[in-house]
């Protein structure tokens, strides 16, 4: 409920566009030459990334090899994790993707706010996710947004994470977004919108 990408998409003149093939191979060339270390990372986020095919992140990592000349790539991969499936973990784990898994915590919070299409909570299809991962030895970690809800569990948000999945690692993001009176029946503020108070 509280994903900005879905009003944000209202907020732009154009509707969502894919990059095509060639800005593909342009912004990967020019991100690796860019860059000023050794190790370059490339992180897959969206929307969600596993809306694309596989074949898409094989052809990245063709052009990664064609431009890294002597540095070392790393990809990761923010997902929530519904749409894994045992190809999608060989080839995450084939090709040493580091998986983020989006859930914000045990059940009762998590499906408090993360719903899919038909407005079911999508808990158990994330942890489906995560026992693929699990089974395919994909790196994984997790990122959680703390919102207005789950942040008054904190104890049982944390020990979720620590004792039931075992995770290693642990990342919070705060949902803060500037909301304002809009005409349009929006309430998300513009770049180009003044004013307005934070969530």
């Amino acid at each position: 409920q509280y994903c900005y990408y879905l009003e944000k998409e209202k907020l732009t003149p154009s509707p969502s566009q894919m990059m095509s093939d060639e800005i593909v191979e342009i912004f990967i060339r020019e991100y690796i030459k860019s860059q000023t270390t050794l190790e370059v990372l490339f992180t897959w986020h969206g929307g969600e990334p596993l809306l694309r095919p596989i074949s898409f992140y094989e052809r990245v990592l063709e052009l990664q090899q064609r431009y890294a000349g002597n540095r070392r790539i790393a990809n990761a991969i923010q997902t929530n994790g519904t749409l894994l499936t045992d190809e999608w973990c060989e080839f995450l784990r084939k090709n040493n993707f580091l998986v983020g898994i989006s859930i914000d915590g045990p059940q009762h919070l998590h499906d408090a706010l993360r719903h899919n299409h038909s407005g079911e909570g999508t808990f158990k299809d994330v942890m489906r996710g995560l026992r693929l991962l699990a089974k395919h030895n994909v790196e994984w970690n997790a990122m959680a947004v703390v919102n207005d809800f789950n942040g008054d569990y904190p104890l049982d948000f944390y020990r979720f994470f620590r004792d039931e999945l075992g995770c290693r690692y642990l990342q919070f993001t705060p949902v803060v977004e500037r909301i304002i009176k809009r005409g349009d029946g929006l309430q998300l503020a513009s770049g180009r919108d003044g004013g307005g108070k934070m969530t």
